[in-house]
C-alpha cells in the first residue's frame, strides 16, 4: 500500500523543533507500508510546492500530520486529491485540536477521513482504506462536470467536491460546430419509437439532436462520467431544451443531471457506478398520506414514452416516459447528508399542469418523508432502499432512512 505523509508545522513554530518526531514517525510507517513524501509545510505556498514534488493522485491513502495546531490551513488544501485521509493527532503543541477541525472538513467534502492518535489505530485505518479500495476509486475518481451555471432557484444546492466547469459560450462552440443533418441522425430512432409525438416539429427534434452531439463531444474532450446542464439558460438562446439528450444519456448509461445541479449528479453517478440504474430526477409535485408525485420533463428512456414539449416553456423536446412499475428507492442528496426511502411505483399520470413523465409513488408516511427531506430534487431509482443506505453510508453520507 502506498500512502504519501504530510507534515504539518505552524508558521509560528521551529520545524527543526519535530524533525526527531517526524523520523521517527516516518520510520515506523516504513515499515509496513510504501511511503512518499514526508514534507513539512506551514503555508498554502508550501502546499503548492509539496504538489510538484510528489504526484498524491497516485497513493492509496494520504496521512497527514499536524504537528502543532495553526496548521489546518495549509494541510486542508489536500482534499482536492480525493484519496482517503488518516490524520494523525498527539496530545501535543494542539494538535489533536487541528486534527478534529480537519477531519470534519474532509468529511463534508465527502473525503473518507478518520482521526487516530497511535500508531496500531493508524495502521488498521489504512488497512480498513486499503480492503475498501474497489469501492472507494469508484466513489472518489469520479470526472463530473457543469454546462453552464446552478438554476438560480435551487437556493438550498451545497457542493463543495472538484468539478469541471464547462461555460455555456463553450458548449454554443461545439452546438454550432454540429450539423442539422448530424442532429436528425441521432434522434431519428428514438423518434420512431415513440408512441406519440405531440408539440415538437422536426426543428424541435434537429436542435434536440444538436444539443445531444454537442454534449457528446464535449464529455468527451473533457474526459466525463457524468455532468449536469443549467438547461433553462438554453431556451432563451437556441429556443431549444436538452431534456431530450439527458434522457437519452441516461439510457445510455451516462448520469445526466438537469438545472446544474450537482447533488442529483452526484446520486446519478452513485446510482450507475455501484448498482448499474439510471436514475429519474424529479420534482415532487403532490403527495397523500401514503403517496408521492415525481415529475419531470426528462427520464431514461427505459420504458415506452410520447415525445412532447419543455412544460414550462412549451419549447423544446421533453419526454413523457412510462417508468417500470415496482419496487424502487427515493433518494436526496445535499452535501455529507443523504434522505433514502423505500418506495413502490404504482403508476403514471398525466396532468396538462405538471411536467410531463409523472410517477405515482407508494410511501409509508409520506408526510413524514415531505417533512424530513432536504429540498426538491428527488432520484427514482430501481435498487433496494437499505443497500442504498447501506452504501451511503460506507461512502461517508449521514444517511435517514425512511
Amino acid at each position: 500500500m502506498k500512502v504519501g505523509v504530510v507534515f504539518g508545522v505552524s508558521e509560528l513554530a521551529n520545524p527543526k523543533a519535530f524533525e526527531k518526531k517526524a523520523s521517527e514517525f516516518i520510520t515506523g510507517l516504513a515499515k509496513e507500508f510504501e511511503v512518499v513524501g514526508g514534507f513539512f509545510i506551514s503555508t498554502r505556498k508550501d502546499f503548492r510546492e509539496a504538489k510538484e514534488e510528489v504526484n498524491f493522485n497516485e497513493v492509496d491513502a494520504i496521512v497527514l500530520y499536524p504537528l502543532t495546531g495553526g496548521t489546518e490551513g495549509p494541510l486542508k488544501e489536500f482534499f482536492v486529491y480525493r484519496r482517503p485521509i488518516v490524520i494523525y493527532g498527539d496530545p501535543f503543541n494542539n494538535s489533536l485540536a487541528a486534527g478534529i477541525e480537519l477531519r470534519e472538513y474532509f468529511r463534508d467534502r465527502l473525503v473518507p477521513s478518520t482521526l487516530v492518535k497511535d500508531f496500531n489505530e493508524l495502521k488498521a485505518a489504512l488497512l480498513g482504506y486499503e480492503d475498501m479500495k474497489d469501492v472507494l476509486d469508484k466513489f472518489l475518481k469520479m470526472r463530473i462536470g457543469i454546462i453552464g451555471r446552478v438554476s438560480p432557484w435551487l437556493i438550498n444546492e451545497k457542493f463543495e467536491l472538484p468539478y469541471t466547469k464547462i461555460s455555456l459560450k463553450k458548449f454554443y462552440e461545439y452546438y454550432e460546430a454540429t450539423t442539422e443533418a448530424e442532429g436528425w441522425k441521432v434522434v431519428e430512432e428514438i423518434v420512431g419509437k415513440a408512441i406519440e409525438i405531440k408539440e415538437p416539429g422536426r426543428e424541435d427534434l434537429v436542435k434536440a439532436g444538436r444539443i445531444y452531439l454537442a454534449i457528446k463531444r464535449i464529455l468527451e474532450d473533457y474526459r466525463l462520467d457524468g455532468f449536469t446542464i443549467g438547461c433553462f439558460d438554453l431556451i432563451g438562446k437556441l429556443k431549444a431544451t436538452p431534456c431530450l439528450a439527458l434522457a437519452m444519456f441516461n439510457a445510455e448509461g451516462i448520469p445526466a443531471a438537469c438545472e446544474g445541479e450537482l447533488n442529483a449528479l452526484m446520486g446519478m453517478m452513485i446510482a450507475r457506478r455501484f448498482f448499474d440504474k439510471p436514475a429519474f430526477m424529479g420534482n415532487i409535485a403532490d403527495y397523500g398520506e401514503s403517496h408521492i408525485i415525481l415529475a419531470h420533463c426528462t427520464a431514461p428512456l427505459i420504458g415506452k414514452y410520447i415525445i412532447r414539449s419543455h412544460f414550462e416553456s412549451g419549447m423544446g423536446v421533453g419526454v413523457d416516459v412510462q417508468l417500470p412499475r415496482g419496487k424502487a428507492s427515493l433518494l436526496k442528496i445535499r452535501g455529507r447528508k443523504a434522505v433514502v426511502a423505500g418506495v413502490e411505483v404504482v403508476g403514471q399520470e398525466h396532468s396538462n399542469s405538471r411536467c410531463r413523465t409523472q410517477m405515482k409513488l407508494r410511501i409509508e408516511d409520506a408526510m413524514d418523508f415531505i417533512d424530513g427531506t432536504l429540498g426538491n430534487h428527488h432520484l427514482l431509482i430501481y435498487v433496494d432502499s437499505e443497500e442504498l443506505a447501506d452504501l451511503l453510508s460506507e461512502l461517508g453520507f449521514e444517511v435517514m432512512l425512511y
